[in-house]
């Protein structure tokens, strides 16, 4: 089976390609999805390059284990469950964490002291959510997927996504009064 990036397949049909080492699959599936990830681990790691190496895992190893991906699972939950578990592993190890935005700001030419601020007091505050929490958060907030996509993902109810998010929005208010 040979598939192009033309809209037509379904992501179950590009799984059952991949796992019957179809480059071509592999590699829509990669384009598909390799933004949004590099996006949910920066969100997490704040480092383009940790981020960009840990997305890279994820794919080495779905490459690596083709053969037992199951096409009637959902591909992009486990690509997030994967890329959480990186994460966490890459946390656990004491990794150093240093956050460019002043970097990221100048890059762009658009160099707002307040708006840096603001950023970091934002990103420190994500950062004192439980994990789980952080998670939901990061996927609704700033991947734009809708609570039961979230459910999907993290392998829980829909209840229990809206609960973390409440209770979120509760621990931010609180971090950033």
């Amino acid at each position: 089976m040979n598939l192009t990036d033309d809209g037509c397949n379904s992501e179950r049909d590009l799984v059952e390609a991949l796992k019957h080492n179809d480059a071509g699959a592999f590699k829509v599936l990669y384009y598909k999805y390799f933004k949004p990830l590099i996006r949910f681990a920066w969100y997490r790691v704040h480092s383009v390059d940790v981020s960009g190496d840990l997305v890279q895992e994820v794919f080495f190893r779905v490459w690596m284990k083709r053969e037992n991906l199951n096409p009637e699972k959902s591909f992009k939950a486990y690509l997030y469950k994967s890329l959480n578990n990186l994460i966490i592993n890459y946390q656990k190890l004491g990794s150093t964490r240093t956050v460019s935005l002043e970097d990221e700001s100048l890059r762009k030419g658009k160099y707002d002291e307040e708006k840096i601020d603001m950023e970091i007091d934002i990103l420190n505050a994500l950062e004192k959510l439980p994990e789980k929490m952080k998670t939901v958060f990061i996927l609704s907030r700033s991947e734009g997927y809708k609570y039961s996509e979230i459910a999907e993902i993290c392998g829980i109810s829909v209840k229990a996504v809206e609960k973390r998010m409440t209770k979120a929005f509760t621990l931010l208010k609180k971090y950033l009064a």
